[in-house]
């Protein structure tokens, strides 16, 4: 018997101050709601623009320095230049978090192409390049009755993902036209989600989702067509801790669709129960053993502090302990 799902109680919407809602942009501090970019910004025109999202979680940060890699990989991928170096990136988002006075809280930060050149869509010639973030209150992308509930997903094939060839996905980027289109036909058939697969039939991700099956005891999430993700690192590493072998690979449909148990893993829940697939129950239709204590345990390293960032030591502030 699986041990009760352990999802706090308190990050929920009826519960978040979006008055404390801030946002950094073309230099200066605003409430979010005053936050602007220009219409004409190729991050809005195009998509020409990548970004990250890390939550922090008692006033601390949650593998900070992971994300902040990621996101200078993308900058470099894309050629974009945020105008800040690592050290000026972790400055910025603990100074943001610190000034909004929220605890546990979801950081946005991108870097856009900047606004377009009259005449010209060069993008070599665009060299005023955009960086803003924002701090919000965190929201649990699944409530405590949704997780137990679980997702209910289908594999949408008529929607491939978008080829690594054409948009690399390690590096974060805006490019989702493919998922949306995957999300309507998925709502339309009744489900919650869908999972979207690879040019080549195996499975790829869902929107926002990274995608976890356990087969044969094992847990194993696609290698390729999908953006490395944070929190299915961080879900391995536990799983590791527990003595559960966990790796990545070619995942193909019919071996997701014969799964004990399947969970999608994202910044803002950690993980996500998958409870029917296609219409069909995962498992015994409800958050299976190894899902649950997963998830638990995640709570219970951050809540002593496991990869934690106090956001006063990444806005560069002397801390006591």
């Amino acid at each position: 018997m699986a041990e009760a799902l352990d999802v706090p109680t308190h990050l929920t919407p009826e519960k978040a101050d979006f008055s404390k809602a801030l946002a950094w942009v073309d230099g200066e501090v605003v409430p979010l709601d005053q936050a602007r970019i220009p219409v004409r910004d190729l991050g809005l025109m195009y998509a020409d623009m990548t970004y990250d999202v890390v939550h922090t979680w008692r006033g601390g940060f949650f593998r900070l320095e992971e994300h902040l890699d990621r996101f200078l990989a993308s900058c470099a991928g894309l050629r974009l230049d945020p105008g800040l170096d690592r050290a000026g990136l972790r400055r910025r988002l603990g100074d943001l978090v610190l000034r909004s006075g929220l605890s546990d809280t979801l950081v946005y930060f991108a870097c856009t192409r900047g606004t377009a050149v009259p005449g010209t869509r060069d993008p070599a010639r665009h060299v005023a390049h955009r960086f803003f973030a924002t701090v919000t209150p965190l929201i649990l992308r699944g409530q405590p009755a949704e997780m137990r509930r679980g997702l209910h997903a289908m594999v949408v094939a008529d929607v491939p993902r978008i080829a690594a060839a054409s948009v690399n996905p390690h590096w974060k980027n805006s490019h989702w036209g493919d998922f949306q289109r995957a999300t309507f036909a998925a709502k339309d058939a009744g489900a919650d989600v869908p999972i979207l697969l690879a040019p080549d039939g195996s499975v790829a991700e869902a929107p926002g989702f990274n995608v976890v099956a356990l087969l044969d005891g094992a847990l194993v999430s696609p290698a390729d067509n999908v953006l490395p993700g944070i929190s299915c690192r961080t879900m391995f590493e536990i799983a590791a801790e527990l003595g559960i072998p966990a790796r990545y690979g070619r995942l193909m449909p019919e071996e997701l669709r014969r799964a004990e148990e399947v969970f999608l893993t994202a910044t803002s829940c950690g993980l996500f129960p998958v409870t029917r697939l296609d219409g069909a129950p995962v498992g015994a239709g409800v958050p299976g053993p190894v899902t649950a204590r997963l998830l638990n345990t995640y709570y219970a390293r951050k809540n002593a502090g496991w990869h934690i960032t106090p956001a006063a030591a990444a806005a560069g502030q002397e801390t006591t302990r």
